[in-house]
């Protein structure tokens, strides 16, 4: 049947009927899809919010003690953590250096659960350790999480420059120059200006007997300083040549 009111070559009602059918699902289909995207990119930044995270850094005791701090800063527990180290640390000491052989260079750490830190001692500051001591390390830690297998990684610079102006002990010589502050403010007061003046001079004393024994100390580290650079890189050697065997050996059993 041919209305009055349509023109040439337009759809029926039918086929306009079709063509919203149509429209609709391909709205509904869009609709879905960008759904599921915004499902799939929820659950990937909860999953990326859950994961442990592993990082490893410098941490100091003492104001001169050098430690390597491994700790899981993540909201899961972290497994199976190994460690790859761009150059291998070097602690100065054998004893030190073989546990982080052993535990961040070999055989890693199964189990860190959520906050958890592990330290391992790294060396002593000195003036120079621009000679004696590694000054940048880079590595990557690879662990599991609780829930699954999947593997995370994070990445870590330790730099030891940058910590090296906030180790500098409070100077003796800032207690002197507050002593000479209270006697000065203490001046309209005979017995209390000479008990500061006391005090005062007993600090200087004691910053002059400690400077004399801050040169005599540091002279004799510098005497030794090569001595302890030699032993640390024959050190490094022989682990070099160590874990060379190993490998050379477990690729060896690998072939057979």
């Amino acid at each position: 049947m041919n209305e009055w009111w349509r023109v040439d070559g337009w759809p029926t009602a039918d086929e306009w009927q079709a063509l919203w059918a149509l429209a609709t699902l391909i709205v509904a289909v869009v609709a879905a899809w960008l759904a599921l995207r915004q499902y799939r990119s929820s659950v990937g930044s909860q999953l990326e919010q859950a994961r442990p995270y592993v990082i490893v850094d410098f941490s100091f005791e003492g104001g001169a003690a050098i430690l390597l701090e491994v700790k899981n800063v993540g909201l899961t527990a972290a497994r199976n953590i190994r460690f790859e180290w761009s150059p291998l640390p070097v602690a100065d000491d054998e004893v030190a250096q073989a546990a982080i052989d052993r535990t961040l260079v070999r055989d890693g750490i199964p189990f860190l659960a959520p906050g958890r830190s592990m330290f391992f001692w790294f060396g002593i500051f000195r003036d120079d350790y621009e000679e004696t001591m590694q000054r940048r390390l880079m590595v990557t830690a690879i662990c599991e999480g609780s829930g699954d297998a999947r593997t995370w990684t994070s990445q870590s610079l330790l730099d030891l420059d940058q910590w090296a102006e906030t180790m500098v002990r409070e100077a003796p010589i800032e207690k002197v120059a507050a002593s000479l502050k209270k006697l000065a403010d203490a001046a309209s007061n005979q017995k209390s200006a000479e008990a500061e003046l006391a005090k005062a001079a007993n600090s200087l004393h004691e910053y002059l007997e400690a400077t004399e024994r801050v040169i005599d100390s540091r002279a004799r580290r510098r005497s030794d300083r090569q001595r302890r650079f030699v032993a640390q890189q024959e050190r490094e050697a022989r682990r070099q040549a160590e874990l060379a065997k190993l490998n050379t050996t477990a690729h060896d059993d690998g072939n057979s």
